[in-house]
């Protein structure tokens, strides 16, 4: 028998610190409403972003031990998140795409008992060819329903 995912409306807020070699400290907020999917005992974020009118379709694997971010749209994008490995990604705009390595710093996933409410906190550092491209931080907090 096969098991259904359960699906949740809710609102996400975005906050992101970045911070380049030799450049300012950026800062960025983001608030969306999308969905938290519980699929075979995994949590996954899913939500879209509108720039510029172009669309791009946001999944994040919520999960303390073993995370990522993957987006689908103007920008692709894969970042496995994982404390005790150096892991593999990509960042792609357009025609043109290249891998990276990403070095997790933090990793934590916290949600309330009910499942409906939760935040998600990662440290990384992100490479290409060994040379460090910048520091990120990324929280995201997610209620259910929608404002």
């Amino acid at each position: 028998m096969e098991t259904k995912h359960q699906e949740r409306n809710v609102t996400i807020q975005l906050h992101s610190l970045i911070r380049h070699p030799g450049q300012a400290e950026e800062k960025h907020f983001i608030q969306a409403d999308g969905a938290i999917i519980d699929k075979k005992g995994k949590k996954y974020l899913v939500y879209e972003e509108s720039m510029d009118g172009q669309n791009t379709r946001t999944m994040i694997k919520l999960d303390h031990l073993d995370a990522f971010i993957m987006r689908n749209g103007s920008v692709t994008m894969r970042l496995p998140f994982n404390e005790k490995n150096e892991t593999n990604g990509s960042y792609g705009n357009g025609p043109t795409s290249f891998p990276l390595n990403v070095r997790t710093k933090k990793l934590e996933f916290t949600e309330e008992q009910d499942g409906a409410n939760g935040q998600f906190h990662v440290q990384y550092g992100l490479y290409a060819n060994e040379e460090k491209l910048g520091t990120y931080e990324l929280t995201i907090t997610y209620t259910e329903g929608t404002k």
